[in-house]
């Protein structure tokens, strides 16, 4: 009891962190300059500033300190919650199962983590690597949709004109991450992990990110 009393309150944080962060955070971010790059014919700005890098980092948490069921809940309610707020799109269930990829692949990595320094240069790497993976995912998810033209050269408009996001998005997160990966380790070395290990709980996460995935594949068509 006291265990589970221990992972509703870790989730309970980590989902508020999210939420407050994700709302009212946003006044402070950066001046970011003003540079711009032509691909393709298109030009348009290196940085476009967002609060991604907030929900990247308490899905990555989420999938290194407590795992299990965890880690699809607690990047899916900061979404809807937040989505409440800000409003969505038909793409609302690529950006949610995008951050579940993310948890998803803490989860995977996690075990072998320690607190020491390879292990945060680690961490800065799944994150970055989970980044990656949400952007081409959800970029994706804006392709089939009703914005672009179905061939190679709509894809490739698509994820042209993502690029200020996605250059943004692995900066900010992987220098968040260079603060916080000892301290994160360091917790997860102190709590041992708070997840239980109920057989079900092992392969919980990636069918309901499988799920989550395909149920937004199928809105999208």
């Amino acid at each position: 009891m006291r265990k589970n009393m221990k992972q509703v309150g870790m989730a309970g944080l980590l989902i508020s962190v999210g939420v407050l962060g994700r709302i009212y955070l946003r006044p402070l971010l950066p001046n970011l300059p003003h540079m711009t790059i032509t691909i393709n014919g298109v030009t348009q700005p290196v940085f476009i500033a967002d609060m991604f890098f907030i929900v990247a980092i308490v899905s990555l948490l989420s999938g290194i300190l407590l795992k299990g069921y965890y880690t699809i809940i607690i990047p899916v309610m900061v979404m809807l919650i937040t989505d409440v707020f800000y409003g969505n799109g038909y793409i609302f269930l690529f950006t949610w199962s995008g951050f579940a990829f993310i948890s998803l692949i803490a989860h995977a990595s996690s075990k072998k983590l320690v607190f020491n320094g390879a292990s945060a240069l680690k961490v800065m790497g799944i994150g970055i690597g989970g980044v990656l993976l949400y952007d081409a995912w959800t970029n994706f998810g804006w392709w089939i949709g009703p914005y672009y033209p179905h061939t190679v050269d709509g894809l490739a408009l698509c994820y042209t004109l993502a690029i200020p996001f996605t250059v943004w998005h692995v900066l900010s997160t992987g220098l968040v991450l260079m603060v916080i990966a000892p301290v994160v380790l360091y917790f997860k070395d102190a709590t041992m992990q708070l997840s239980s290990k109920q057989p079900l709980e092992k392969y919980m996460p990636l069918a309901a990110s499988l799920l989550l995935a395909a149920a937004s594949l199928l809105m999208a068509l």
